[in-house]
């Protein structure tokens, strides 16, 4: 096996997991991180000079979060002979671009995927099993990924629903948080769990259907695989920013992604009811008030 140089852009503690990956299938990471707002990773080869990465690095992964992967990409310069993976999630704040748009506006790179699914940084960190999925039009750039990390400690997935695993990484987060409010909420059980996760998905499915994206990718890693590992610790951020809204604490969770998606879903004719709840609840409404509105909605079919 050829040893690939695979360049990371954010020297953070996600940047550092996915080094440690690069690792564990027997290439070599440099990771890029920013004087003063980051710290050199221990270790891990790593330089403040990002340009330095795309030029020695055919693929890139983009570790940063939303906010700041316009910035990373403006810093590094990605030419047209660099694959460029986004390994955040979400969408741009304000602009309300999916960030592969984002890597498109800000550089030359034309072959650009993304990754999602349930790998926590800590258990990468600690040396833990996961399982990632990415997603590229092209099949060179997955093939180039899947090299690149797949290993006996982290299994990658391949897709072309470059569209449906950006879908999943904004909206599972939405999820997490709605599933954090309803499970603190009184007189909220089991039940509203399951319900919580099994109409979210339906609704995060009839939006990738709208946007040309396929519903099942929801299904996947992406969407029910990363879900699953967003609930199934309290500590998580996204949950602990639901169970701080069912206390009236507005001030966490992915307010804007949810207000993204519910214009997307309004501009694509889909009904998106959880999801509208949230937003509602972000701007004041009380979450009780938000259960009962949404129980008391007229019954219909389970799909379609």
């Amino acid at each position: 096996m050829t040893r690939m140089k695979i360049g990371i852009l954010g020297g953070g503690r996600w940047g550092q997991a996915l080094a440690r990956l690069a690792q564990a299938a027997g290439h070599d990471p440099l990771v890029a991180y920013r004087d003063k707002a980051e710290k050199p990773p221990h270790i891990i080869p790593s330089t403040n000079d990002p340009p330095r990465v795309a030029q020695e690095c055919d693929l890139l992964i983009a570790a940063t979060s939303a906010s700041e992967l316009r910035s990373a990409i403006k810093l590094a310069r990605p030419g047209p002979g660099n694959r460029v993976i986004i390994a955040g999630r979400g969408i741009e704040p304000g602009s309300g671009l999916w960030l592969s748009q984002v890597v498109q506006e800000e550089c030359d790179a034309v072959r650009i995927g993304a990754l999602a699914g349930p790998a926590p940084v800590d258990e990468i960190l600690n040396g833990g099993l996961c399982a990632g999925v990415v997603a590229s039009p092209y099949a060179e750039v997955r093939a180039l990924f899947t090299t690149g990390l797949h290993s006996t400690r982290y299994r990658v997935y391949e897709s072309d629903d470059l569209a449906g695993v950006q879908l999943a990484g904004a909206f599972v987060p939405v999820l997490a948080t709605l599933l954090g409010m309803a499970t603190t909420l009184r007189g909220a059980g089991v039940g509203v769990h399951a319900m919580v996760v099994a109409r979210g998905l339906e609704e995060g499915g009839r939006l990738a259907k709208a946007i040309g994206a396929r519903p099942e990718t929801l299904s996947g890693l992406a969407g029910v695989g990363d879900l699953m590992a967003s609930q199934a610790t309290t500590a998580h951020p996204n949950f602990q920013a639901g169970v701080a809204l069912a206390k009236g604490d507005r001030s966490q969770g992915p307010r804007a992604i949810a207000e993204t998606i519910v214009k997307l879903a309004r501009a694509s004719r889909v009904e998106m009811p959880l999801t509208e709840a949230m937003v509602e609840i972000w701007k004041g409404l009380d979450p009780l008030e938000a259960v009962q509105g949404l129980m008391s909605r007229k019954a219909t079919k389970e799909h379609g």
